[in-house]
């Protein structure tokens, strides 16, 4: 728990990052995609992925110990009522359970809810990923209801969650 975390902007080498970590099948379906037949690395893919990424408000790459390991962003920006919505991805199963994903959300959040000046960020999350849940719970989120059966996985339906943060809940820093 020890890792140095830090954000930066999106570079060109990132691609060939994101094309050395072949999908995999864990990591699939908690994004709600299907692991019946998993992409193969590609790298013209891995460079459209790139540019989607840079296509969003704030988008950051997550470094762990000045290795680059996931991807954090801030997508569906309302600038009137002053709200978006938080979505990250970490690239390998190695990465998972070590408290990256934490600190990675709470640096966005110190972002929205500081320099963007944003009052709420919500997110949507897979009822089944209790990985994630317990994440956003201990930045913050709270359960704010449940869109039934809203995801068909592998044959079955699953229900999305919505959670929620306002600015004046988020402790900055923590």
């Amino acid at each position: 728990m020890g890792s140095i975390i830090k954000l930066r902007d999106p570079i060109d080498a990132d691609a060939q990052v994101h094309f050395s970590y072949p999908p995999v099948a864990e990591i699939v379906r908690m994004y709600g995609g299907e692991t019946t037949s998993l992409p193969k690395p590609d790298l013209d893919r891995s460079k459209r992925w790139l540019e989607w990424l840079r296509g969003h408000p704030f988008a950051k790459i997550i470094i762990c110990d000045g290795g680059p390991v996931g991807q954090v962003r801030l997508h569906s920006l309302d600038r009137e009522d002053k709200r978006a919505r938080l979505a990250i991805g970490l690239f390998a199963e190695e990465h998972l359970g070590r408290g990256i994903g934490r600190k990675a959300v709470r640096l966005a959040l110190d972002h929205a809810f500081g320099d963007m000046g944003l009052h709420r960020v919500d997110l949507r999350v897979l009822s089944f990923n209790k990985r994630a849940i317990r994440c956003y719970a201990s930045c913050g989120f709270v359960h704010e209801g449940t869109e039934r059966e809203a995801a068909w996985i592998s044959g079955t339906w699953y229900d999305d969650w919505i959670m929620g943060i306002l600015a004046h809940e988020h402790t900055k820093g923590t």
